[in-house]
């Protein structure tokens, strides 16, 4: 899916006076941390980190990171956004600096494409169990998602994790965790209104068959 570009820019203000200033004026702290290199306070633009994260629809968040002044590479995954939980605001932003061509273990979407007979003809239903399966890949080889394609499946039919086909990297879920499957639809038979006075019939002439004796 390729990097996510992201400018950051150094912050040299601590305290949550300084970071009520920078968010007002369209800017957000953030901390950048990695293995190999000490913890940076930078901040990012408001608006642009939004507009990313818009763009991102929940998948996994990788950046490249762009830093006026420096020719450093820098790929990031996020870790964690802090909100204010009554305007969901954005606080501050965590963001671990992945060495350049180390894989790093991240969830992946999956994404079910085609028509299942069976669904189609309402005889039954895609049952999901998980939406989501961990791969070890390198950042720049991430795929945007995973398809499963249920064309061919039957009811009953089941996709594990080890089914799915990676365009790149390594599966890290259990292969026996279960994806979907296909789960027939129930069928009830609703009582009418005849076989009710049927029964009702059936009942009268016993009794009377008993009251003749």
């Amino acid at each position: 899916m390729g990097l996510v570009n992201l400018d950051i820019f150094p912050r040299s203000t601590k305290g949550k006076n300084a970071n009520r200033r920078n968010r007002a004026a369209g800017r957000i702290p953030a901390v950048l941390y990695g293995r190999d290199r000490e913890t940076s306070n930078v901040e990012l633009d408001a608006h642009k980190f939004s507009v990313a994260l818009t763009h991102l629809h929940g998948r996994t968040a990788l950046f490249a990171l762009n830093q006026e002044g420096s020719t450093d590479e820098i790929t990031a995954l996020l870790r964690e956004v802090q909100r204010n939980p009554v305007t969901d605001m954005i606080l501050h932003v965590d963001l671990m600096e992945i060495p350049r061509g180390v894989p790093v273990t991240v969830p992946v979407q999956i994404v079910v494409t085609g028509e299942c007979k069976a669904v189609k003809n309402s005889e039954a239903s895609v049952a999901h169990s998980l939406d989501m399966v961990e791969i070890s890949v390198r950042p720049r080889d991430l795929p945007e998602y995973i398809e499963v394609d249920i064309s061919d499946l039957e009811i009953n039919d089941k996709i594990h994790a080890g089914d799915l086909k990676l365009p790149a990297g390594e599966l890290v879920t259990d292969p026996d965790q279960l994806i979907l499957n296909i789960k027939a639809v129930a069928v009830f038979v609703e009582e009418t209104e005849e076989d009710g006075e049927d029964e009702d019939s059936a009942e009268q002439d016993k009794d009377k068959e008993s009251s003749d004796d």
